[in-house]
């Protein structure tokens, strides 16, 4: 059977297919991609404390924006480079007058799979007004290039969701909630601070946590790993401050020492135990300045 359409209803279809096709070229060629980069950096960096700095970006269609050689840089940190940062705007939702983007990060230019952080952050006002929910994932991302102080060899993967109840307020008087979960692999830790001087290298094979958070603070619901030197497992809280690094650490972390470990217990001058019994830490301070009280 074949459905014959009446003349003016071809023309009136054919009208509005091109009046569409004209909005929507318009809206992509017109689109303020300065103000959506500038609006970003300037998230970010509210977000993170961190300095950022784009050596190149271009405009990708439809309504994106793809930076490359991204510096990321704060005091008293090692700087971490981004070799790609690319974001892209849902048109259909910036349409209907709400905001939907999707950020993709990669330490290097490759089509890798690996080594990338990806995520949606979306809120009912263009002008991110209201309420502000992220989404994402982290997969196989070199943990040695983003932490070369404490890490010498790790792969983190892992999942967050976060709803921020407003993007106007501040660090210090933010509302909301959201679930982190990571996991790493072939975890080295380096120079972890015993005081006195004396530094501590840890090794595990696995690694994985979770946070539960609310508002400003985060619980830990699972904290675990194990490897050639040990076990262990843990429980607190950590308190969001600003800048970051400056958030507070309050752990309880009860450690089993393998035989990894008790050959450098004997090096550092560390209690001599043997595998298997059950040793328990406190972990407080910053991120930037953890201490370990035995």
């Amino acid at each position: 059977m074949t459905i014959k359409w009446p003349e003016a209803w071809r023309e009136i279809l054919a009208w509005t297919v091109t009046g569409v096709t004209i909005l929507v070229l318009s809206l992509v060629a017109t689109f303020p991609y300065g103000l959506l980069q500038a609006r970003v950096v300037a998230e970010l960096t509210r977000a993170t404390g961190m300095e950022i700095r784009v050596v190149d970006w271009t405009v990708e269609l439809p309504l994106g924006l793809e930076w490359r050689n991204v510096t990321l840089t704060q005091p008293n940190w090692t700087p971490i480079q981004l070799g790609m940062l690319e974001a892209k705007l849902g048109v259909m939702k910036a349409l209907g007058g709400t905001l939907g983007l999707d950020i993709v990060a990669k330490l290097n230019e490759t089509s890798s799979p690996t080594g990338l952080a990806k995520g949606t952050v979306t809120t009912p006002f263009l002008s991110l007004a209201g309420p502000v929910t992220i989404k994402g994932q982290v997969q196989q991302v070199d943990l040695s290039k983003l932490l070369r102080r404490y890490v010498t060899h790790g792969t983190l993967s892992g999942d967050f969701s976060h709803r921020v109840d407003s993007a106007q307020t501040t660090v210090t008087t933010m509302k909301g909630e959201g679930m982190w979960t990571a996991e790493a692999t072939d975890l080295v830790i380096d120079q972890i601070p015993l005081g006195n001087g004396r530094t501590l290298s840890l090794t595990f094979s696995k690694v994985s946590a979770g946070l539960a958070c609310r508002d400003l603070r985060c619980d830990v619901t699972q904290m675990k790993g194990e490897g050639i030197d040990g076990s262990f497992t843990g429980e607190g809280h950590i308190t969001i401050q600003q800048p970051i690094q400056q958030s507070q650490l309050n752990l309880t972390v009860t450690v089993v020492p393998g035989p990894g470990f008790a050959s450098k217990a004997g090096a550092l001058g560390l209690p001599s135990l043997p595998p298997g019994t059950p040793m328990t830490v406190k972990i407080v301070g910053t991120l930037a300045q953890a201490k370990i009280a035995l």
